[in-house]
């Protein structure tokens, strides 16, 4: 079974180049938001917790823009490296929109046909099995209400694919004022519910793909309610949690040392200032070494 993820490094000069030659094509003065893609060193530490607590998955699965993205320390016999130009559209490329990326995602070949995915700042802290993700062969998934007369651009984007994969199914749409939000860490998804996705809804996904994030485009949310829609899902029971990085951050270390749940998201929303970032990171990277202080099968040696 495959975990896949997707990873940016925005120190990498290539990507750098590419987002100042997007921006000025663009004509746009802007400087980047480095809390949607600054590194804290911790990616070997998302691999080491999928070693260690999640043994049913036999590879990793890494999605970047470039093969420069990828740090020197990954074994690329066990982790298969997936740019965007294998799998995106020459329209998408280069993009900055994780919403795009993941909606293009059910154009990757190879793939498990049942797979977890997480994001790079998902941590696997104890030990979990299969049936945490997958009941038999339905994703676990959980989904949560949310009041969308309050909403932010994420927020329209996830309501976007609510409705357009409702309208491809000839399903009634949800209250308007209600967004159903699936469980923010690591998600088992069938590789054929995408496909289906793909033939159903790719078109419309392509039409409102841009390359920065916008209010128009559809996250690949849009997977997990095809199964929901179909009732292709069992509940998902595992407990999580989900911590903001702030300047506050020994609480989160706390998390890490203690293990105090199964899974872990650590959300960088900006709160973290600058003077702390430094700090912050290697603070972080301690507690992660003290948890999965050995190598993984995922590493060069």
């Amino acid at each position: 079974m495959d975990y896949v993820l997707p990873y940016v490094d925005c120190d990498d000069p290539v990507w750098i180049e590419q987002y100042k030659s997007v921006m000025q094509t663009r004509n746009c003065i802007k400087n980047m938001d480095r809390s949607r893609f600054r590194p804290f060193g911790t990616l070997k530490y998302v691999f080491r917790s999928v070693a260690k607590n999640m043994p049913f998955i036999d590879r990793i699965v890494l999605i970047v823009s470039t093969k420069s993205q990828v740090p020197e320390w990954v074994n690329r016999d066990t982790v298969r490296i997936v740019p965007h130009d294998e799998f995106m559209p020459g329209t998408h490329r280069p993009c900055f929109n994780s919403s795009v990326i993941e909606g293009d995602m059910w154009r990757i070949d190879g793939l498990s046909e049942c797979f977890v995915y997480g994001n790079d700042d998902f941590f696997a802290l104890k030990p979990l099995e299969l049936n945490d993700f997958f009941d038999g062969d339905k994703p676990r998934l959980k989904f949560s209400e949310s009041d969308y007369h309050v909403r932010n651009i994420f927020h329209e984007c996830c309501r976007n694919g609510m409705d357009m994969i409702a309208d491809a199914l000839d399903i009634q749409r949800t209250d308007p004022y209600t967004l159903l939000k699936p469980q923010h860490c690591m998600k088992g998804i069938r590789a054929d519910h995408m496909k289906e996705v793909g033939r159903l809804c790719g078109h419309q996904i392509d039409r409102l793909a841009t390359v920065m994030r916008h209010r128009r485009n559809v996250t690949g949310y849009i997977y997990h309610y095809y199964a929901l829609y179909t009732s292709e899902y069992s509940d998902f029971v595992k407990d999580f949690q989900y911590a903001e990085l702030t300047d506050e951050y020994d609480e989160v270390t706390k998390i890490i040392k203690k293990q105090q749940a199964s899974m872990l998201c650590i959300n960088d929303s900006g709160e973290l200032s600058l003077g702390n970032y430094e700090s912050a990171c290697l603070t972080l990277t301690d507690s992660f070494e003290r948890v999965f202080p050995e190598v993984s099968r995922y590493e060069l040696s």
